[in-house]
């Protein structure tokens, strides 16, 4: 019995004293696959892990601060209402794949060209 306690004991102290290596170790808070495409051109792409950020994103601590913002839900980018993009037509498709906070993301839009796309994500789909 005494055995038990003493074994019970010493996993409650491991266990609440994490090291700063088992901190690291931990899972990203997201998880994300970014694809950008644009008619007659080519589709690139990259990953973003927030909550520590990287990926091969560009930028991504401000494109985590962009996620972050929205709470991972994507359909709460939008275009500026005071947006000054032209009315040029090159269209670009992006899509989002991946997890944020353990539940499973799937968004795609599309934007008539790369200013208003910019305009709604800023260095999320830069």
């Amino acid at each position: 019995m005494m055995r038990t306690i003493g074994t019970i004991a010493l996993c409650a102290a491991f266990l609440a004293s994490s090291s700063p290596a088992a901190q690291a170790a931990r899972p990203p808070k997201g998880k994300l696959k970014i694809a950008i495409a644009v008619k007659d051109g080519p589709t690139r792409g990259g990953t973003l892990h927030c909550g520590p950020d990287g990926g091969t994103h560009p930028h991504p601590r401000a494109a985590c601060d962009v996620v972050r913002k929205v709470g991972g839900d994507f359909n709460k980018i939008h275009v500026p209402a005071d947006e000054t993009c032209g009315e040029e037509v090159k269209p670009y498709a992006v899509v989002i794949t991946g997890t944020w906070r353990g539940k499973k993301v799937q968004w795609s839009k599309g934007y008539r060209n790369f200013c208003v796309m910019q305009a709604a994500g800023g260095k999320l789909l830069s």
